[in-house]
């Protein structure tokens, strides 16, 4: 009799059996039939590396396997597996000391514990489904590890304020210093005194630094730091002297930020 955990897993017996059987058999394309209802890239690789069975225990164990699930869907509660991708190669980015895995990266992580948590905590309901729980006896979702990338990492792959509290008080000083720079130039925008000297009455960035679009012949009126000019070279985007150190502030923040990001994803 087989262990438990060997039912329902694929051996490959393909050199058992020629090509030519198989083909015969049209068996890639069966293959190819069932791998279009896979929820991930590494399920359809696990179908297509599938091979007719030899061992007559093991056929048995099989239909059994396909039986309880059979028998779920029968009853209306269908076995829930949610989409997921491939995270194999993320896994192995893992395997250097210093690796940084990507937020998007979490994210498909995170949809593989869902579907891992969902699907395990479906078949535990259910103590006649013997086979199944024998395969799943060890497979949890990791709840912990899902709830610290739930706190962490949005839907998007953004990192959220609540990654650290480091994170989210360097955010804040951020949003502060940003409210302060856009209220100074939007004092400056409105300014009749200034606004002869101005393209426009907007606000923007250009180089990661907030600037306001100031005619070209009126350039030297205005102090400060020309980061870009318009493609017409009517327009010169220039960051005013009076907002500099808070701008300098503002990048030695965003810098903090990125090296807290990449230590939080270092973790």
């Amino acid at each position: 009799m087989k262990k438990p955990l060997e039912y329902c897993h694929a051996r490959n017996n393909r050199s058992m059996i020629s090509q030519n059987s198989l083909d015969s058999l049209e068996f890639n394309k069966l293959l190819e039939i069932i791998a279009q209802y896979a929820k991930s890239d590494a399920s359809r690789n696990a179908i297509f590396s599938i091979a007719p069975l030899s061992d007559k225990e093991e056929i048995e164990n099989r239909f059994a396997c396909i039986e309880e699930i059979r028998r779920m869907s029968q009853e209306s509660r269908p076995l829930s597996i949610l989409s997921f991708k491939d995270i194999l190669p993320m896994l192995q980015k893992t395997r250097p000391a210093d690796a940084i895995i990507e937020p998007v990266e979490l994210v498909w992580l995170m949809e593989f514990l869902n579907s891992a948590h969902s699907a395990a905590r479906q078949i535990k309901e259910d103590d006649s489904l013997i086979i199944l729980n024998a395969l799943i006896k060890n497979l949890t979702g990791m709840p912990e590890l899902l709830q610290i990338l739930n706190a962490s990492i949005d839907k998007d792959g953004n990192i959220l304020d609540s990654a650290s509290p480091k994170l989210s008080e360097l955010r804040r000083e951020k949003r502060r210093i940003e409210t302060k720079i856009r209220k100074s130039l939007e004092d400056i925008t409105r300014d009749e005194g200034a606004a002869v000297f101005l393209q426009d009455n907007f606000i923007t960035q250009r180089s990661g630094r907030w600037v306001i679009p100031v005619r070209m012949d009126s350039k030297g009126h205005v102090q400060g730091v020309v980061h870009d000019v318009s493609r017409t070279g009517e327009t010169a985007f220039i960051e005013p002297i009076s907002i500099i150190g808070l701008s300098n502030e503002l990048e030695n923040i965003i810098a903090d930020e990125k090296a807290e990001e990449i230590r939080i994803l270092k973790e």
